[in-house]
């Protein structure tokens, strides 16, 4: 096999992984492939293993009680920024959050 077909083989078994919802080592043993070769071949491809979507979990936040002209800035990892007043409802702020992971 060419060295490019392995490579596409490869980055198919990586697909296929991560359609199955099966762990790297369950895919692995069910497909009868060594978990050695498995993170070998992805270190060589530089794929990194999928990662699940939507691990964010939400943090309650305590308030104390504030001034009125408060801020409170909630800062998202891809660069959003959002601004409320830190007299909002902690329920209003819940709402908002699940929008958002959902």
């Amino acid at each position: 096999m060419s060295p490019n077909k392995k490579e596409q083989h490869w980055q198919r078994v990586f697909q296929l992984q991560t359609e199955s919802g099966l762990t790297k080592s369950e895919f692995c043993k069910h497909n009868q492939i060594t978990v050695s070769s498995f993170y070998a071949w992805a270190k060589k491809l530089s794929v990194q293993p999928p990662q699940k979507l939507n691990q964010q979990k939400v943090i309650p936040l305590v308030f104390p009680e504030t001034i009125s002209d408060q801020q409170l800035t909630l800062s998202l990892p891809n660069g959003y920024q959002f601004s409320f007043p830190a007299s909002l409802e902690p329920s209003k702020l819940q709402q908002f959050l699940s929008v958002l992971s959902a």
